[in-house]
């Protein structure tokens, strides 16, 4: 990957190399997911899944050969030095890093970009007749949805989607709305190449997918002002709960006011595993109760064990960052 791409993660301040790894990768677990709220990365979540080990490595290696990032191996941090934060400033002037993204209200960028791009060529083919083509979208869950959405409203619905999507992208700032336009594809118009694209735009290969990313974002926020009933808004599915199924299950038990100890109990889960998904709950939920008094009994139980001093860190962070 490209290296200098990476630098918007740092700041001054050390921070844990491999906790943004995890992040970035999407490892969900208490210490990471704290990680991302304390040095505000918690948006970019799973934003590179796919990322090897050995390539962010090697990106972070070249960042410090370059005098950008300073390594300190004792307490496994890295910070940026005044030269990466030059460097960082003249990234954020190019306007190619996603600032508005946030994959707990977005979602996954990748599945999001599929789903648009799907859904213009399968109503774009539709209306020129054409039943055989390859799918823009790679993922079979995306082209199940699609799938499924055409047959149940983006047929019927077909010269409003069309009106929607223009009126969405045109809405957009200029150079994002050109981008995004010229990223999609239909029966009549094949569009411009990713390399094609770069060149234009003077922007290398990554530089061009993170610029994509900033664009679906704020396609991802307008298209949230169109009606539920909308045959575009419906081609993205509403956000998902941020917890995991875990976390999920065992944060509903206790909103219902069910006591600690009857969850415990009933759960074939360690009571060490459902605090987590309380502490997990109390990084992502945005309007966990952190002053309710089952809560505050349950701290009381042991205020110096690992539970209590997570959350009172949680709690702590979650009210310098608003």
């Amino acid at each position: 990957m490209q290296a200098d791409l990476l630098l918007p993660l740092f700041s001054r301040k050390p921070r844990r190399y491999q906790a943004i790894y995890y992040i970035l990768t999407g490892k969900r677990t208490v210490s990471n997911l704290l990680a991302g709220l304390t040095y505000d990365l918690l948006p970019y979540f799973h934003f590179y899944p796919k990322l090897p080990q050995a390539d962010y490595q090697a990106a972070l290696q070249q960042l410090m050969s370059q005098r950008y990032l300073k390594v300190q191996s004792e307490t496994k941090t890295i910070r940026l030095t005044t030269l990466g934060q030059l460097a960082q400033v003249r990234l954020f002037q190019r306007q190619i890093w996603p600032q508005t993204y946030d994959y707990w209200r977005d979602g996954d960028w990748q599945l999001q970009w599929e789903r648009l791009l799907l859904s213009v060529q399968v109503i774009s083919n539709y209306q020129h007749q054409q039943r055989h083509y390859a799918p823009l979208a790679t993922q079979p869950l995306v082209q199940a949805e699609i799938r499924q959405w055409f047959y149940r409203s983006g047929r019927r619905q077909q010269h409003q989607f069309v009106k929607d999507l223009i009126a969405t992208v045109t809405g957009l700032p200029n150079d994002l709305a050109d981008l995004l336009a010229n990223s999609l594809r239909s029966n009549a118009y094949a569009g411009t190449s990713d390399f094609q694209l770069g060149l234009s735009l003077n922007l290398t290969a990554d530089e061009l997918s993170l610029k994509r990313v900033a664009a679906l974002s704020q396609f991802m926020h307008a298209i949230t002002f169109l009606p539920q009933q909308s045959p575009l808004r419906q081609v993205f599915p509403a956000a998902p709960s941020p917890l995991s199924r875990g976390a999920e299950h065992t944060y509903t038990l206790w909103q219902a006011g069910q006591p600690w100890s009857t969850i415990v109990k009933n759960s074939y889960q360690k009571e060490g595993t459902l605090l987590e998904h309380l502490l997990e709950a109390a990084i992502l939920v945005p309007d966990f109760n952190f002053e309710s008094l089952p809560l505050q009994q349950l701290i009381a139980v042991n205020p110096e064990s690992y539970f209590a001093q997570r959350l009172s860190e949680i709690q702590a962070q979650r009210r310098k960052n608003d």
